[in-house]
């Protein structure tokens, strides 16, 4: 099994938001796992979970940037988990409840600081 991640971001009056897990003490991001003996695909794995668990609209959903988290903050590769961003089409259709009733929720940039520090974008190429 692999851990695979991601996380929603939209814009609000010049600030940015992203969608983490409410963890103590730090947040973090949405993961799944996949399975790759059963033919899973991280993607696809990712966008189950966001459609099943979060009941997020997939068509409201798409897909920025993929990059590498350090879950643990750590330089080396031991930590590493692919990171899938998606960029909302309309925020209105976001059901914020019942993303809340599982945990999750949308914070400010400026509040994750710690958290988007431990993401690293080099040697990842933008999906268009």
């Amino acid at each position: 099994m692999t851990l695979v991640a991601g996380t929603i971001i939209f814009t609000r009056d010049d600030q940015s938001y992203f969608m983490v897990k409410d963890d103590v003490p730090i947040s973090k991001f949405y993961t799944v796992r996949m399975h790759k003996h059963e033919n899973d695909t991280a993607l696809g794995s990712l966008l189950e979970g966001m459609k099943e668990q979060l009941g997020l609209n997939l068509n409201n959903l798409r897909l920025g940037e993929l990059a590498v988290w350090h879950s643990e903050g750590r330089a080396d590769s031991i930590d590493s988990t692919s990171l899938y961003t998606f960029e909302v089409v309309d925020v209105s259709l976001i059901n914020f409840e019942r993303l809340a009733a599982v945990g999750m929720e949308f914070v400010n940039a400026r509040h994750a600081r710690d958290l988007v520090r431990n993401v690293d974008m080099s040697g990842v190429i933008k999906l268009d």
